[in-house]
């Protein structure tokens, strides 16, 4: 959202798309293991300036920009730091802890609050991924968005397998949702691999689990990975996945993934999925 003041001493508040991928590389630049990441971001432009100031904090107590902006931070802890009327979904706060982990202490009460019930805290472990991150390879830098114009489906006996590509030949970045028709063994349990699997073209990459969220809206499908998914599956914790198919394609894909992703250990299944 971007609020502005117009010559007459009016604010006008206008929503700008396409604006996320930018603001979540920032978070993961400003990412402190075990300390997590800011929760909001002002950009101040002064009137006719030819600079900028900005502020990207969590806690502090009154924006730089208040004088000319009329806007004072909330007291720290107290209340989320989102403008009034803003209402975040609880699995939004679970998506924050797993991407940016923090140690207890240092998880506002609010966020606690917000949290849903029954959802363990994760650990507070290493930054999540970033383009800074990582060795130089196939599958480098991580990938963020694609363009699917083909998807395809393989029933085996042991085997059920998803995939989709950018090219119509298959080639290109791909992603492809795997799980077993069988029950797992005992060794694929101590291995943590009862669950759903998902590779990367040419298994650049590959993890067992992981996906947090799953959305599918005006043709792109978007995916939220834990930041351990991530660095071993070598994407971003959110891809997204611009749809070039057919209406078939796209309840294929649907039915698919529903099928797919709640397979296996209720632990790594999504905690939301919209498709």
């Amino acid at each position: 959202m971007v609020s502005y003041r117009m010559a007459d001493g009016s604010r006008r508040n206008r929503q700008v798309e396409d604006l996320d991928d930018l603001f979540h590389r920032l978070k993961v630049a400003h990412h402190t293991p075990g300390e997590g990441t800011w929760f909001a971001c002002w950009l101040g432009y002064g009137l006719r300036g030819k600079s900028y100031n900005s502020m990207m904090s969590t806690f502090d107590i009154q924006s730089p920009f208040a004088q000319d902006y009329d806007f004072t931070m909330p007291i720290p802890g107290m209340e989320p730091p989102f403008a009034e009327g803003v209402e975040v979904p609880a699995w939004a706060y679970v998506e924050e802890l797993t991407m940016f982990p923090r140690s207890p202490d240092l998880i506002p009460p609010w966020m606690h609050a917000a949290r849903p019930e029954g959802v363990p805290l994760p650990d507070a472990g290493p930054a999540p991924v970033s383009s800074a991150d990582g060795e130089p390879g196939p599958a480098w830098p991580p990938l963020g968005a694609m363009v699917a114009r083909t998807v395809g489906r393989d029933e085996e006996s042991e085997m059920v397998v998803f995939g989709m590509a950018e090219h119509e030949d298959g080639t290109g970045n791909a992603l492809i949702f795997m799980m077993s028709a069988e029950e797992p063994d005992e060794q694929e349990i101590d291995l943590g691999m009862d669950t759903y699997c998902v590779v990367r073209e040419d298994q650049a990459g590959t993890t067992y689990g992981g996906v947090t969220r799953c959305e599918l809206a005006s043709g792109r499908l978007t995916l939220h990975f834990t930041a351990e998914a991530a660095r071993e599956l070598r994407v971003e914790p959110v891809v997204r996945v611009d749809l070039r198919i057919d209406d078939g394609g796209v309840e294929l894909l649907r039915s698919s993934l529903r099928e797919i992703l709640l397979s296996g250990r209720h632990d790594q299944r999504p905690h939301d999925m919209h498709l």
